[in-house]
């Protein structure tokens, strides 16, 4: 499958320990290297993230050796400091092929309001080239704007049920109900894979 080059959404999905981060990593290390000229990491725990800190080209989280990353650790005491932040990502970025990657921080208050920075970013990124990619353990802890948005998604096997279920019906992927039985075997057998 040829994943989109332009500007979109998508969420990778799964479980604690399965290889979200490591899949998007890989990701734009071969089919994004080049893509994105800004990429924007939110992850509360990067410092401690293994596939982050096994990456050569991200170095020492605190000063990235790649000199158009930006982390930002989201836990900040104040909520609309974190948007401020992202609006100034936004405006400062926009034009230019900008990634922002929302890891293990989707389900955060700060992220999850209906008219907050995150949403305007599903909805109008686009048009500034500034694409979204949401790294989440349940699907159904993404903003509900952003998963009406996303082009693509990575599912890996969840034991939330309701995740799993919701995320097939809201994207029409999987018609029949024998045949979601059988793909959520499959992923089952290969939990972190």
């Amino acid at each position: 499958m040829e994943l989109p080059k332009y500007p979109h959404c998508a969420i990778i999905c799964g479980q604690t320990g399965c290889g979200k981060t490591e899949f998007v990593l890989d990701l734009l290390e071969k089919e994004y290297c080049h893509v994105f000229k800004h990429i924007v990491i939110l992850c509360p725990t990067i410092q401690w993230n293994k596939a982050y800190k096994n990456r050569e080209w991200i170095g020492d989280v605190k000063k990235p050796k790649t000199k158009n990353l930006i982390i930002v650790n989201p836990i900040v005491k104040e909520e609309e400091k974190l948007q401020e932040l992202l609006r100034m990502f936004f405006k400062k970025y926009a034009g230019y092929p900008t990634l922002y990657i929302i890891d293990d921080c989707s389900a955060t208050k700060e992220l999850t309001k209906k008219k907050d920075m995150l949403s305007e970013l599903a909805f109008s990124g686009r048009h500034a080239e500034q694409s979204v990619w949401v790294i989440s353990q349940r699907y159904n802890s993404v903003l509900k704007d952003l998963r009406e948005q996303t082009k693509w998604l990575c599912m890996f096997y969840t034991k939330d049920r309701d995740s799993f279920d919701n995320c097939l019906r809201e994207n029409d992927v999987i018609p029949t109900l024998e045949e979601r039985q059988r793909i959520k075997e499959e992923l089952k057998k290969k939990e972190t894979s």
